[in-house]
């Protein structure tokens, strides 16, 4: 007759190696969620300025549609002003639809009103033919970037940092083309 165990004998536990594997499937498991959720909000951050540009655009076509031009709304048919006016783009949100003169008056009569505070900044140049046109900038080259238009135009761009690290991510969207073209997108 065979000798019986106790429950204590035939109870096996989790060797040294064991454990180390599932522990080391469990940090690669953590690495790619907090891989995916860092795109994901970046997405999600970036997607504000997309939405912007877009609805930028058409308000200028609605502006041109009245007016037979393009609204200049940061003046001079430069991208040097930036609204709404923020110190650290895309650190923090600010309010849309603050402040007056150039170009926040600008911005009120092209009829541009997000839902809510927004992380990037917004420039809007616009001209005729014969207005400088001004190239994209930002450290952005753009190989089919026009030097001169033969028609009104608009070039718009937004910007921010949106993870503190000094990097810039940029977007541009034009009157010349549907495209939008970005740079360190989620940056």
């Amino acid at each position: 007759m065979r000798p019986r165990l106790s429950p204590a004998a035939t109870t096996r536990g989790f060797t040294l190696v064991e454990l180390m594997v599932v522990v080391t499937i469990v940090a690669i498991l953590a690495t790619i969620g907090s891989y995916g959720v860092s795109k994901y909000i970046a997405s999600s951050k970036t997607g504000e300025a997309v939405q912007m540009i877009g609805a930028i655009k058409a308000a200028q076509e609605s502006f041109k549609d009245e007016t037979f031009r393009y609204l200049d709304v940061s003046g001079n048919h430069t991208l040097g002003n930036y609204y709404p006016v923020n110190d650290k783009p895309g650190q923090q949100k600010v309010q849309w639809g603050a402040g007056t003169g150039v170009p926040s008056d600008n911005w009120r009569m092209l009829g541009v009103s997000p839902t809510g505070p927004v992380l990037f900044v917004y420039a809007c140049a616009a001209g005729t033919v014969g207005d400088a046109f001004p190239g994209p900038g930002a450290g952005i080259t753009i190989g089919n970037w026009p030097g001169s238009q033969t028609a009104p135009w608009y070039v718009i761009r937004a910007h921010a940092d949106l993870d503190a690290g000094g990097e810039q991510s940029v977007f541009i969207g034009t009157s010349f083309t549907t495209q939008l073209f970005s740079a360190n997108e989620g940056q």
